[in-house]
This record gives structure tokens, C-alpha cells and sequence, in this order.
């Protein structure tokens, strides 16, 4: 790994876009180095390195694009979970990955001995599991004219919550608000777009709350008190889940 001796002390500063990311790639490349750190606009501007501001160029980002795609679909998937992360140091993190990648090739991504290797695979996996569980456990309800829910993900799930709720509600227009990260997945008249909000407002009305007392009562009423196992419970739901999930809501009255 003889690139591990090209470290500098400079960080890089970029746009947080996936476009831009790739563009850090690519600058490491050019540079002969890895970077102290990459750090996007969250992050601030307060650091005791050096800086370079990386500016976007899509035809430097799609030199590395084409790159991963010919690296194999196991690469790429990694990659693009991965910087969905909340993880602050994922971008050094996939980074070093990527040249781990393009230094050995596609089979690098079963290389689990390498803590490279390692790190990038569980970036990708607790995105991936947090969709996943948000998959089984968002709980939509009629808002206005189209269906709505609010969630509160550590990571940047939305883009893989899009297609599979495409496909299910072929004919609805919907909205999943992520409050963490003010972001909104918005599919409306055929159209799929992502938006930047501040809040969500349900607009509950009677026969929505109707709904949602019926959906509590079946719960209710399957639940078996004497076999109820807490533990396992929140095995299966962890308990930050259930905020969005209307059957666990507090009873009223």
C-alpha cells in the first residue's frame, strides 16, 4: 500500500455532492496524494491544515464515474452507500478504498483483511441496513391529495427508499420528509424530485385519525401481554424507530 506514504497535511474542501466527491478523487490522483481530510460545507471552516478548495467539473467527475463502472457493480455499490453515510470521515474512508481499488482491481471489494477494505464495507452496510429497515417501517398517511410521512434517519437513505416506493405505489403521489437532514424524496405526477424543506406539516384529517385509532386497536388486539418480549421487540423495531410509527405513538385518553 505505498500510496499510505503520499499523506499530506492539506485538506480538501468541496461542494458535498457526489459530483464533486468524485472530483476529490480525481484531484488525489492528479496530486500523487491522500488528502489530511475531506471535508464538505457541514463541516465548517475551522481547521489547522492547510486547505484546497476543489471546484466541481463534471468532466473530471465522470473520468471517475467511468472509472468505478469498470471496476464492477460490488465497487460501485460500496462507493455510492457508502457516501450516504453520516460517517464524518467518510470521504477519506471510500477514498483510500477507491485507490485500494483501482490499484488491485474489482476483487479488492473481498479483500476483508485490509481495514481499508473493512471500513468502506461497513459504511455501505449500516446505510444499507438502516434503508432497509425503514423499508418495512415507514407508515404513510393521507396528506391533502397524496400520501406523506416523516422520518428520522442517521444516514442519507432517501435515494434508495425511491425506487422501491415507485414500484409499490405505482399510482400515488407521495412525500417522505427526512427531518434529520431537511430533505424531502417528493414523487408527484409522474415526477420524482428531491427538495430541501424545513417541515412537515401531515394535515391529518378525520378519516386519516380514524385510520390511524383502527391500525392502533389491530395492534392492540394481536399483542398478546403475557408473551410479550420487550427485548426482542426492539430487536426487531429498534426504539428510534418508533417515533415514526403510528402504533407506537402514546394512547390518548
Amino acid at each position: 500500500m505505498h500510496y499510505q506514504t503520499n499523506v499530506t497535511d492539506t485538506v480538501y474542501r468541496y461542494d458535498g455532492t457526489f459530483q464533486g466527491y468524485l472530483c476529490c478523487v480525481f484531484a488525489s490522483f492528479s496530486r500523487k496524494e491522500i488528502p489530511a481530510g475531506i471535508w464538505s460545507p457541514e463541516r465548517g471552516q475551522m481547521t489547522f491544515f492547510d486547505s484546497l478548495e476543489i471546484v466541481t467539473d463534471s468532466a473530471k467527475a465522470r473520468r471517475v464515474a467511468a472509472g468505478l463502472r469498470r471496476l464492477g457493480s460490488e465497487v460501485q455499490d460500496r462507493v455510492t452507500k457508502g457516501f450516504l453515510s453520516c460517517e464524518p470521515e467518510k470521504e477519506l474512508i471510500l477514498l483510500r478504498f477507491v485507490r485500494l481499488c483501482f490499484e488491485h482491481g474489482p476483487g479488492t471489494v473481498h479483500m476483508t483483511g485490509d481495514p481499508d477494505v473493512c471500513a468502506a464495507f461497513d459504511l455501505a452496510r449500516s446505510v444499507a441496513n438502516e434503508a432497509g429497515k425503514y423499508l418495512e417501517f415507514i407508515r404513510f398517511e393521507q396528506r391533502g391529495t397524496m400520501l406523506g410521512t416523516e422520518i428520522h434517519p442517521k444516514n442519507n437513505i432517501l435515494p434508495l427508499l425511491r425506487a422501491h416506493f415507485c414500484d409499490r405505489l405505482p399510482d400515488e403521489d407521495f412525500l417522505i420528509f427526512d427531518a434529520t437532514h431537511g430533505m424531502a424524496l417528493l414523487r408527484q405526477n409522474g415526477r420524482v424530485q428531491y427538495l430541501t424543506m424545513e417541515h412537515y406539516d401531515p394535515h391529518a384529517g378525520e378519516e386519516e385519525l380514524d385510520w390511524q385509532t383502527l391500525w392502533k386497536k389491530f395492534f392492540d388486539a394481536v399483542t398478546i401481554e403475557e408473551r410479550c418480549d420487550k427485548k426482542r421487540q426492539m430487536n426487531h423495531a429498534p426504539k428510534r424507530y418508533w417515533r415514526d410509527m403510528c402504533e407506537m405513538a402514546p394512547r390518548k385518553g
